[in-house]
């Protein structure tokens, strides 16, 4: 009986293989130019012609692996499509390259708010911290439309704040829900982090060295000056501020700012605040 159905069951995939390659069909192309189909309960993979759209298409197959563009999807054949798929809605909190990344509500899903990130497919008329509806359609999320019960406002306040780098303790506007708060808190962190490596990459190599040794000791890098073969270093431990002058090829210590009975070539920087440290605890 099972050895039967096989060839029933090929039979009714090559029907609809034939029906389907007789009809045009509707979907939604993002990068990679290519789009993904059902016939009889199997995904077939089609790529797309031309391979610069992006949107919403009707296309034609060509042969079993290539479909060509015929025009654009209308904005009601758009919406019947996605009316057939599970419906989310997502605060948009960053870009990667072109694709927008929205955040998932705690209430669908409970994990870290970073866990709750998924990529959100051609996002139109729709900016950063706007809730927008989703439709999932596999594995992808596709941009619906911007959620019309959510008030403009909000997304506006927080992109204002966002440009005046408000820290997100700092943000506060009734109305505003855990996502949002979440999103901001997430897109500051990424714009901060992404200035400090800026800043890392233009730094002053000395200073990026002296810093370094100081840190790794548990002092704070407060500012330096160089004269000829020396460094002399100002920097704050335990809310004092010290100087010390230092050799420049070794970070030895040449002149520790305290009493060291002679022996402050001894110490180089970093091992110096240890010391300090020591004097401080007495």
């Amino acid at each position: 009986m099972a050895k039967r159905r096989i060839p029933q069951a090929l039979a009714r995939l090559a029907r609809a293989e034939a029906d389907f390659f007789a009809q045009d069909f509707l979907a939604p192309v993002d990068e990679g130019s290519r789009v993904h189909v059902g016939i009889a309960g199997v995904i077939c993979s089609f790529s797309i012609e031309p391979r610069s759209f992006r949107g919403w298409g009707v296309f034609r197959p060509t042969s079993q692996k290539r479909a060509r563009l015929q025009r654009a999807a209308t904005l009601a054949e758009r919406s019947r499509y996605l009316q057939r798929f599970p419906v989310s809605r997502v605060i948009l909190c960053g870009r990667a390259n072109r694709i927008w990344l929205g955040m998932l509500p705690s209430s669908t899903d409970s994990r870290a708010a970073v866990q709750r990130i998924v990529p959100v497919r051609l996002v139109e008329e729709a900016g950063l911290f706007d809730c927008i509806v989703v439709r999932r359609i596999g594995p992808q999320y596709w941009f619906d439309e911007v959620e019309p019960r959510t008030d403009p406002a909000l997304a506006s306040y927080l992109r204002q704040a966002l440009e005046a780098a408000t820290p997100p303790t700092e943000v506060r506007r009734p109305g505003l829900g855990l996502e949002q708060r979440q999103a901001y808190a997430l897109e500051h962190a990424r714009r901060e982090q992404a200035t400090q490596e800026r800043e890392a990459l233009h730094r002053d190599p000395q200073e990026q060295r002296l810093r370094a040794a100081l840190e790794l000791a548990g002092a704070r890098f407060l500012g330096y000056h160089e004269h000829g073969d020396l460094f002399t270093v100002t920097y704050e431990l335990d809310g004092t501020q010290h100087v010390a002058a230092v050799n420049r090829s070794d970070l030895t210590v040449e002149s520790a700012g305290i009493c060291l009975s002679g022996r402050d070539a001894d110490f180089d920087l970093q091992s110096l605040v240890g010391v300090l440290r020591e004097l401080h605890a007495i």
